[in-house]
């Protein structure tokens, strides 16, 4: 079902499978702690899925019309119109923990996250399940014209920008607000709740089992191509037995340390001239004000792909002795941490069209990034950067006129550059980018002694 769900085609799908039953045969005893044996399954299941989606389409056997039929029937009980607000990010967790039934800290290990930012991203997922569940009730036992207008005469296929409309609706719409709190009598108003169990109070999800014949064979097939055995097939591991995508040699060195670290990080908001004025228009407090306009974000990942790099792990230091001397590197404590707010001057757009603001709030683990929607339209909107050692709660989706979304990031201490370092987060439309600038504060080990 996950292979499928991913890659929406069966004979991929079936092919993905057996390449995880042969890494999960041939790479076993890279996985440290049996307990994690499930999430890191899944773990290989993606990393299997991601590769096979890099590699772009492959070509679809023919199929007689009943099997085309009845996998297209197939291919349907995997829909869940409550999710149809969510970003990639956030479907792609609730996936894994509604009908999967994997836990937050499974689904940390499954995404390559920290626990923090995982229930952070279900908590937000659950949120728009929340308000989408709510939002079909009253579509299915409310009296509003506006509703009807909107949702038509029968159910219709529920997209992104339908569900926008009729969430909106129903949040302004003082007969739908009534409707859907005598739907929702028994339970919080939507987006209270603020948990992931809230998403799966009352969900079924359908499950597709694999044909195991097509499974046997898939893994036979993977087993004699040497999955698990030749380098280009075989991924690369952190150092708790989960498959790590890394871009580059830099990106290997820097996870094969192994060396916990602490570090600061200063985040500095460098927007567009549109933004300063905006923000001086709205009489915003320094810092807290607006940035929008376009911008050309610098490719990251799998062009979209939702795919977050896993190999995170707590940072700790052991503190030493006055006078006594360590062969090991030494560990400073995090400096203080500030935020920079850049905006020189230019006019908001006049055209009514959507743009985006940016504002940032920086700490010693993680930064806090505030995303609002200005305009009267939508705004689809896409982070990316080139820094592999940075991990984003959520990396696109779109914002209704007026709403926001917060997207956290967090250094991953394992691929953290040695010594000073800054990055840089695109965010488009509009020139907005969030600069982090931090340091290993790790300094060289100390020379060999002379004799």
């Amino acid at each position: 079902t996950y292979c499928l769900s991913i890659l929406c085609e069966h004979d991929a799908a079936a092919a993905a499978l057996g390449e995880v039953l042969a890494l999960a045969e041939r790479q076993r005893a890279k996985l440290r702690d049996p307990a994690l044996r499930r999430p890191w399954l899944y773990a290989l299941a993606r990393w299997a899925c991601l590769r096979r989606l890099a590699a772009g389409p492959a070509a679809v056997p023919s199929a007689s019309e009943a099997v085309t039929e009845q996998r297209a029937a197939q291919l349907a009980l995997l829909a869940w119109p409550e999710a149809a607000g969510t970003t990639p990010e956030q479907r792609e967790a609730l996936e894994l923990a509604v009908r999967h039934q994997l836990t937050a800290r499974e689904v940390a290990h499954v995404l390559g996250l920290d626990a923090e930012a995982t229930r952070s991203l279900l908590a937000q997922a659950a949120c728009e399940v929340e308000r989408t569940r709510t939002a079909l009730a009253v579509v299915d036992t409310g009296h509003c014209p506006a509703v009807a207008q909107l949702a038509g005469d029968a159910r219709v296929l529920l997209g992104t920008a339908l569900r926008g409309e009729l969430v909106r609706h129903v949040d302004d719409c003082a007969v739908c607000r009534r409707t859907a709190e005598r739907v929702v009598a028994d339970g919080p108003w939507p987006g209270a709740a603020g948990s992931a169990d809230a998403a799966d109070s009352t969900a079924v999800l359908a499950l597709v089992e694999a044909p195991r014949s097509a499974a046997y064979a898939a893994l036979l097939y993977a087993m004699d191509a040497g999955l698990g055995r030749a380098r280009d097939a075989t991924p690369r591991y952190d150092r708790r037995g989960f498959p790590l995508d890394l871009k580059d040699r830099a990106a290997r060195r820097a996870q094969l340390r192994h060396r916990a670290v602490t570090g600061a990080v200063v985040a500095a908001v460098v927007a567009a001239p549109v933004l300063a004025v905006w923000a001086a228009y709205q009489a915003a407090p320094l810092g807290e004000g607006h940035a929008s306009d376009r911008a050309t974000s610098e490719p990251d990942g799998l062009d979209g792909v939702p795919y977050e790099k896993a190999g995170s792990s707590q940072p700790s230091a052991r503190p030493v002795a006055p006078g006594a001397v360590s062969g090991a590197p030494a560990i400073t404590a995090p400096t203080a941490t500030t935020v920079a707010v850049s905006s020189p001057g230019a006019a908001p757009p006049t055209d009514g069209s959507g743009y985006l603001t940016v504002s940032a709030r920086a700490g010693t683990e993680r930064t806090l990034v505030v995303l609002t929607a200005g305009g009267a339209t939508p705004v689809r909107w896409e982070a990316s950067t080139p820094a592999y050692w940075l991990q984003l709660s959520a990396r696109g989706g779109t914002l209704q006129p007026g709403r926001s979304v917060t997207i956290v990031i967090t250094v991953d201490r394992t691929l953290e550059p040695q010594g000073s370092w800054d990055a840089r987060i695109g965010f488009a439309p509009g020139h907005a980018a969030v600069i982090l600038r931090g340091s290993s504060p790790r300094s060289a080990p100390p020379p060999p002694p002379t004799s």
